[in-house]
Formats: C-alpha cells, sequence, structure tokens
C-alpha cells in the first residue's frame, strides 16, 4: 500500500465488525476460564492431602486449568494465531474445549454451570465459524 499524497487524509482498512453473537463468544471465553478456575479450586479442596497441602493444590488447580485453556486458544484458535487452525477443525477443537470444560465443571457439583457453558459455548461458535 503506498502512502497518501500530501494533504489527502490516511486511508486505514474497517476493523472487523462486532456483533451481538460475537459478544456472546468473548462473554463464553471469559467464563470457560472463570468455571475453569473455579473447578481447579474445588477438586484441589476435595483432595484427601492435608490441610496446607489442600490449599496449595487448589491454587495451583485454579491457575493451571484456565492456564492451559489459554494455551490452547492462543496457539490455534486466536484469531492472531500464527498457527491458528482452518475451519472446521477450529470449531471441532472449540467445541472440545467447551464440552471438557463443561464436564470438568459438572464434576465438581456444578452441573447446570457445566451443561450451560457446553450448550451455549459451542452455539457461539458455531454460529461465529465463519470469522
Amino acid at each position: 500500500m503506498s502512502d497518501p499524497a500530501p494533504g489527502e487524509p490516511s486511508r486505514r482498512p474497517a476493523p472487523d465488525r462486532v456483533g451481538p453473537v460475537d459478544a456472546l463468544a468473548f462473554l463464553c471465553e471469559i467464563a470457560l476460564l472463570v468455571l475453569l478456575a473455579v473447578a481447579g479450586w474445588r477438586l484441589g479442596a476435595a483432595a484427601d492431602v492435608p490441610g496446607t497441602a489442600r490449599v496449595a493444590l487448589s491454587v495451583v488447580l485454579a491457575l493451571a486449568l484456565p492456564g492451559l485453556a489459554v494455551v490452547v486458544w492462543a496457539r490455534w484458535l486466536a484469531r492472531t494465531a500464527a498457527r491458528r487452525l482452518p475451519q472446521p477443525w477450529r470449531l471441532d477443537v472449540q467445541i472440545a474445549l467447551f464440552v471438557a470444560a463443561g464436564l470438568a465443571i459438572a464434576g465438581v457439583g456444578l452441573v447446570w454451570w457445566g451443561v450451560g457453558l457446553a450448550l451455549v459455548g459451542t452455539t457461539a461458535f458455531a454460529l461465529t465459524r465463519d470469522r
């Protein structure tokens, strides 16, 4: 792209439009991280270890579970990822991530939160698959 002539305003490409489904998908990503942290905390709290080790395990799992999701997302799913998966593989990984997180969350006693995250998250990303 060449520079604009003197006195001519610079032209930037229009940013991608963000619609309601995109906003819902973003909220699902945030909910995924928060609920994985809660699941990690509850998994650590339920472990059969002494008190101090239980708290440490809870903290480690509360950081590790969402951290793993962030690594997967940043490496293969993010719009700016160097190795972004093409469709339909990207949607498959997104669905697998939301279903696995939903199962983990349901497994620690938050069944409706897990089911809701899996259903809403997979639906939102199925609707945004062309992006």
